[in-house]
């Protein structure tokens, strides 16, 4: 059998060298050397926030977004949210702020309960029986989470994963009660009302840099930062073909096609 598949031998080709990057990267950052990813102030406000929380008593309200399940394609944007909550989790442990997740998905409570616990173990503290609250999703999830935001007076709110409908209501919620905002979602259909409502704005693929910019673990900065040199490689390769394809010179699309 041959080792290329017809059709497939550019993909290889490609796959070969995506791995080649990311491993140099990889051991780049274990060195120690410094990688350059880009300040995301919405990140950077969460200090900011949960001090505000701490100042004025009031929570920090936390959702993972409402629709989606670990099986499905929003499964990458629903660990975003977890990533998120891992990093919040922490700052209300640490400085005493009350902490509120309203919580849709079944599959990820366990995740999210566990998040919340060990940064609250680890901090010597019991975690609040009323932090992590499961409401089912739907029309219920979006009222009663709205109503939470209100009725607790949020001092900020998070909302970071895939959104339907529910994120304008729960975002007005939000400003309504004069809540710091950090949203983020990677359906696009939202991100204008996140961006039009919210102090803060994560877009798209923002959401997924959140492990990386906030723990700075080797693996995960050097897989983010060698994305970068193959999208930019990506987009030469469409400019050309484009180009190419207009004088109608097709070698380099017969390449692609190997």
């Amino acid at each position: 059998m041959s080792l290329f598949i017809e059709g497939r031998t550019f993909s290889f080709i490609v796959i070969l060298i995506s791995f080649a990057t990311f491993y140099y990267m990889i051991q780049r950052a274990k060195r120690g050397e410094k990688l350059f990813i880009r300040k995301l102030a919405g990140l950077d406000a969460m200090t900011e926030m949960v001090g505000r929380a701490v100042e004025t008593n009031r929570p920090v309200f936390f959702c993972s977004g409402t629709t989606g399940t670990l099986s499905s394609s929003l499964a990458p944007q629903l660990l975003a949210g977890v990533s998120a909550l891992t990093h919040l989790s922490k700052l209300t442990a640490q400085n005493g702020a009350r902490l509120i997740v309203a919580e849709s998905h079944p599959d990820l409570l366990p995740m999210i309960d566990a998040v919340v616990k060990t940064n609250y173990d680890i901090n010597g503290l019991e975690v609040p029986p009323d932090t992590v609250q499961y409401i089912p999703t739907g029309t219920s999830f979006t009222i009663a989470a709205g109503s939470i935001i209100k009725r607790e007076n949020a001092a900020a709110s998070v909302l970071i994963g895939p959104f339907s409908h529910a994120s304008v209501f729960l975002a007005q919620c939000a400003a309504e009660v004069g809540a710091l905002q950090v949203a983020g979602t990677a359906r696009t259909l939202q991100i204008p009302f996140f961006a039009a409502i919210c102090d803060y704005c994560l877009i798209a693929e923002d959401i997924y840099v959140i492990d990386a910019y906030v723990s700075r673990r080797p693996e995960s900065v050097g897989s983010i930062v060698g994305e970068d040199p193959l999208k930019i490689a990506a987009g030469i390769l469409c400019v050309l073909v484009a180009i190419l394809a207009t004088l109608n010179i097709s070698w380099l699309t017969d390449l692609l096609s190997l």
